[in-house]
């Protein structure tokens, strides 16, 4: 093919205002034993460091997002962003302070992005982003639901998450959800626009996607199931199916808990009623008691939570009632609390902090005042404030276990830190208070000598260096590089603010590369790196090219190719052909430079995907381009698309599995070797209860080029169960594995086998002791806590998920005394099961 199309796309007229450049102002030659003069730190301190794409691939019309990442920080720095179709230059922007842009591409190909980050004293740096690749055919909306498996009893809730990315992104989703009771549809969800969580470079998000939280409370028993939609832009549409979900029936049950265990007139004592059980549908009242004696009277309403601000001295109590819809009744008391009219301690703050060899924790406790409480922060470096870390943002805790904040700071450079905290209470009160100092030394450090990206290489190309490896200093680097032949000293680079060294020997020989690192400070540090030979320049060849030898019609077939010698970069174009007639040609795009970790020789690399429509015979012709201008053809072997491929060398595919058994649930991992045309694998199964089968799935592809996954089942009804999974390679040949003798009884109720205090029977006030509860085919129950002090109740905790057959749970005392903890297990059945610690906790002063 000729050269590559100029790209569709217009570049705006806008430049930045000072053009980028990768080669700044030439600093003197460095020298390994001298070190220069310190001068002004803040030209790159703070700069981001990073830059990250939002996918690796999209399909046309959809957008990906840049990011700039970097550990906290402010600076005055500006950015614009080009954006490349290979080599060429599709998207121009000025500079401005923004730290991300999202571009839509107009044409399939491969894209990265170039930022260029300029400083306050117009010096300019760029990074750039790894590849985004866009495809024209349409990519079906890739729908996951995270949701519980186990059965409930009636009143509790069913949650579940939806995420979404793929198909048109360009709006966000619309998600709706059918519910199906025994199989009948029960209720509709319509359609609501999912949150847009776009990327942003941070490790919590991966790429740009679509995500809603779901919760369902059933009204009656039965078995439920959930059919959930989503749907693009383009209004197409993709399904999802839960299991199914029984929900039994028990007699009526309340949990009445507070959260508080000592109150001051005018504060909020907050009181949450957990029912479940009866008829499913619930209301609530509530009688308050000072000292014993009723106080107020809140009649029946809908509400499971109730506030009550005291007046007065006292202790109090609440005592919750429920009714269900049948006129059943069930009361339970909270905890007793106390309440003073004794003036608040005055607010103050303590800190503590912590040293990391990159970080600094600041911990932050407030004591007195009115929770709940807001922080901020300012920093100082070397008596200086460096940031202001604001507006006020909340905190953790509650009364009964404290309240706290921690803050996280990652300094950028060596000096002395305090950092000056702010508390402000309920009331806008406002203390401060000042850390100790604290010594950061992130002194400058090469940690290992450098490497080159390949051992050999041949004239007319650049040697390269892998990443260097150099961590603390000051602020942004700096690079130099001496470059040596046969240990004799050939050429001396100035230093630049480009560690990408790309340097084409003029002669052959063996070279090292002494490497030299400068921090703001102007502290230097320098490494040699592997010796690597330069050959006699050689013709640019295919190292190989790989093509399926069979396929099946529609689905993708991928052509891959690798390619050495000439003078890289190494650009790649294919022609594609059915039963000789040729019905594609594609554009030249950018292969993947690499180096063979054994031979030492740099290489690229290529692969390119299509879908095979009709049956016939297919081949490609691949075409690869070096810088100079030289192309070499290689056509592939021919690959029989039919209906009924039959390989060669054909490998039968072999299937590992194992099972995980819960309480009323089990999770089936499995593994594929072996098989044709990998990764496009798809799988399906087939569960039987009792020999009868209960459930069939239709096939579905593997989410990664990993050939593995897990099926998980939720079991409504004891028996011996049975799963037939079925595997089907890219070829459409099909193999099955057999998991049988799944035994459930699920009359078998959970036990606690053990609950005990984990540390010694003694703890001083202000601090937790912790309970260990050991519990025997708990997993999928509930599990609650009563704390009794000298045979009073004196604290009770919410229901909690149990997701292991070991529970650990941490409560703080307010009062010095005897401490006994009674554990409470609610079952998938729905009965109730409680065992109390053997010895008790003593809480001293």
């Amino acid at each position: 093919p000729t050269e590559e199309p100029a790209p569709t796309e217009q570049t705006p007229t806008e430049e930045p205002t000072t053009a980028p450049t990768e080669q700044p102002t030439q600093e003197p030659l460095p020298s390994p034993t001298e070190q220069a003069n310190i001068v002004d730190k803040t030209g790159w301190e703070n700069a981001p460091k990073w830059v990250s794409v939002s996918a690796d691939e999209i399909g046309l019309g959809n957008s990906f997002q840049v990011c700039l990442k970097g550990h906290g920080g402010t600076g005055k720095y500006t950015f614009a962003y080009y954006i490349y179709k290979g080599n060429t230059a599709v998207q121009k922007t000025a500079y401005s302070k923004n730290i991300g842009y999202l571009y839509t591409p107009k044409t399939t190909g491969e894209y990265h992005a170039l930022v260029f980050i300029k400083n306050e004293k117009g010096e300019i740096i760029t990074l750039k982003s790894d590849k985004v690749t866009v495809f024209e055919k349409y990519k079906p909306i890739k729908l996951y639901v995270s949701f519980y498996t186990g059965n409930i009893v009636l009143g509790d809730v069913i949650n579940f998450e939806i995420r979404s990315y793929y198909g048109n992104e360009s709006t966000p989703h619309m998600y709706a959800y059918y519910v199906y009771k025994d199989n009948t549809l029960l209720q509709k969800f319509p359609y609501k626009q999912a949150e847009h969580i776009l990327y942003d470079g941070s490790n919590t998000t991966t790429r740009t996607e679509c995500r809603a939280e779901v919760s369902y409370t059933p009204k009656s028993t039965g078995k439920y199931k959930f059919i959930i939609f989503a749907k693009d832009a383009l209004g197409k549409i993709t399904t999802y199916t839960t299991d199914e979900y029984l929900v039994k029936g028990m007699p009526l049950n309340l949990r009445a808990t507070l959260s508080n265990k000592n109150l001051r007139i005018g504060e909020v004592a907050n009181v949450i009623a957990e029912a479940s059980g009866g008829s499913g549908t619930y209301q609530y009242a509530y009688y308050v008691y000072k000292n014993n004696a009723l106080i107020q009277r809140v009649g029946y309403t809908a509400n499971a939570q109730f506030n009550y601000t005291p007046t007065s001295e006292g202790t109090y109590k609440v005592l919750a009632f429920v009714k269900d819809s049948l006129g059943a009744i069930q009361t339970e008391a909270t905890h007793e609390f106390f309440v003073t009219n004794k003036p608040p301690f005055p607010l103050n703050v303590y800190l503590n902090v912590t040293l990391y060899s990159n970080a600094m924790v600041f911990e932050t406790y407030p004591e007195g005042g009115f929770a709940p409480y807001q922080y901020a922060y300012y920093i100082y470096k070397d008596n200086t404030l460096i940031e202001r870390l604001l507006p006020y943002i909340d905190g953790e805790g509650d009364s009964l276990e404290g309240y706290y904040h921690e803050l996280l700071y990652i300094p950028k450079n060596a000096g002395t830190y305090k950092v000056l905290a702010f508390v402000k209470d309920a009331t806008g009160a406002i203390k401060t208070n000042m850390s100790a100092p604290l010594e950061f030394k992130s002194e400058l450090e090469m940690y290992s000598a450098p490497k080159t990206k390949g051992k050999i290489i041949y004239l007319g190309n650049a040697i390269t260096l892998l990443d260097i490896p150099v961590r603390g200093g000051e602020g942004f680097y700096k690079y130099a590089y001496y470059i040596y032949k046969e240990d004799t000293l050939m050429e001396k680079l100035p230093y630049t603010n480009n560690a990408n060294l790309a340097y084409k020997p003029k002669s052959t020989g063996k070279y090292k590369i002494l490497v030299f690192v400068k921090d703001d400070s102007g502290k230097i540090v320098y490494g040699m790196s592997n010796e690597f030979t330069v050959r006699d320049a050689a013709a640019l060849k295919f190292d190989y090219v790989n093509f399926p030898e069979v396929a099946l019609p529609n689905n993708q077939i991928d052509v891959s190719a690798r390619a050495y010698g000439g003078v890289e970069p190494h650009q790649y174009a294919y022609y594609i052909y059915h039963n000789n007639n040729i019905i594609k040609k594609t554009a030249y795009s950018e292969g993947e430079r690499n180096y063979d970790y054994y031979f030492g020789e740099t290489y690229t690399y290529h692969k390119y995907g299509f879908t095979a429509t009709s049956p016939g015979n297919y081949h490609v012709i691949v075409f690869v381009k070096d810088a100079t201008g030289a192309i070499i053809t290689q056509r592939t072997d021919t690959c029989v698309v039919s209906n009924n491929p039959q390989p060669s060398n054909y490998e039968e595919m072999n299937i590992g599995a194992n099972l995980n058994k819960y309480t009323s649930s089990f999770r089936l991992f499995f593994e594929i070797n072996g098989g044709g045309m990998g990764p496009y694998y798809q799988y399906a199964y087939y569960i039987y209860k009792d020999e009868v089968r209960i459930k069939t799935t239709g096939y579905s592809q593997f989410n990664s080029s990993n050939i593995n996954g897990f099926i998980d089942y939720n079991v409504m009804e004891s028996g011996t169960y049975k799963i037939i999974l079925f595997v089907k390679d890219g070829i459409g040949k099909t193999k099955t594995h057999v998991i049988d003798n799944i035994v459930f009884d699920l009359s078998n109720e959970p036990s606690i086998t053990e609950i005990k205090f984990n540390n010694d029977y003694y703890v001083y006030l202000g601090k937790e002791f912790s309970v260990k509860t050991t519990i025997d085919n708990g997993i999928g129950s509930k599990i609650a806590y009563n704390v009794i002090k000298d045979g009073v109740y004196y604290y009770k905790s919410n229901f909690m998920s149990l997701n292991n057959y070991i529970h650990e749970w941490n409560f703080k005392p307010s009062h010095p005394g005897k401490y006994i903890v009674q554990a409470v297990i609610r079952t998938p059945n729905g009965s109730i099961l409680n065992d109390t610690t053997l010895y008790g906790c003593e809480v001293i002063e």
